[in-house]
């Protein structure tokens, strides 16, 4: 079974990306904030983190960059699901190696599109 780690500070989107990506027959774990999720990531090589740019402690930016220099770990992709639609915003997450970057508000349509194109559904 697949790993996902869903990283929003709202319990309301975290419930509905977990119904979502369960729906998917993803085994899945939950953070609050950025640190949680880089710890996550250490501990359980998900193949997927779902987060939001904007978490406590340490921002999303910032846990994709110290993902991605874990070098001893698999690589998850990424994917932004994010208020911010300021294009420069989006360009750095982007340029920082995030698979993709979804705005919000979304629905379990748009989840799976994207989940398609990365080949993970």
């Amino acid at each position: 079974m697949r790993k996902c780690i869903i990283a929003d500070p709202s319990p309301i989107i975290r419930l509905l990306l977990t119904k979502i990506m369960e729906n998917l027959q993803y085994e899945i774990h939950e953070a609050e904030d950025g640190e949680e999720v880089v710890e996550l990531c250490e501990r359980l090589e998900p193949d997927l983190i779902l987060m939001d740019t904007k978490l406590p402690i340490l921002d999303g930016l910032d846990a994709m960059y110290k993902i991605r220099d874990m070098l001893k770990i698999s690589q998850p992709r990424i994917i932004f699901c994010s208020g911010m639609t300021d294009v420069d915003h989006i360009k750095e997450a982007l340029d920082g190696e995030a698979d993709d970057y979804i705005m919000k508000p979304f629905d379990e349509e748009i989840i799976i599109s994207k989940l398609e194109i990365l080949d993970l559904v």
